[in-house]
């Protein structure tokens, strides 16, 4: 396999914050999906793990984007979720061709994510 595309992101935690707050679950059910809700949900800090989330949706975007891929990718069609381990696994529910792999980092008020197309 060769990589085909990457991509970064940086999120600020508040920024989620604020649009959670202003469009609630209307904004929940158009960038994430219900595994993906219920993760973050489980945690005490919520919005640390939507801004990684949020993060990594983008970086997967560029990555696909950088391969060539043309048309529009909904976020709710990028699906992250940790494997047993705890690492983060995507599934894109858009048919791309490749594997993506991301790493997702985040701290108080700050998420990062970086993505990597392959195929």
């Amino acid at each position: 396999m060769a990589v085909r595309g990457i991509g970064s992101d940086i999120v600020e935690v508040s920024r989620i914050s604020r649009l959670r707050k202003s469009y609630g679950t209307r904004f929940l059910k158009r960038v994430f999906t219900k595994g993906e809700t219920a993760y973050c949900e489980s945690k005490e800090h919520p919005e640390i793990h939507f801004a990684g989330r949020f993060a990594a949706k983008e970086a997967i975007a560029k990555a696909v984007y950088q391969s060539g891929y043309d048309k529009i990718i909904p976020f709710s069609d990028i699906e992250i979720l940790n494997d047993v381990e705890g690492r983060p696994q995507v599934s894109l529910l858009t048919h791309i061709q490749g594997t993506c792999l991301v790493t997702i980092s985040h701290e108080h008020s700050m998420a990062i994510a970086f993505a990597i197309l392959e195929y």
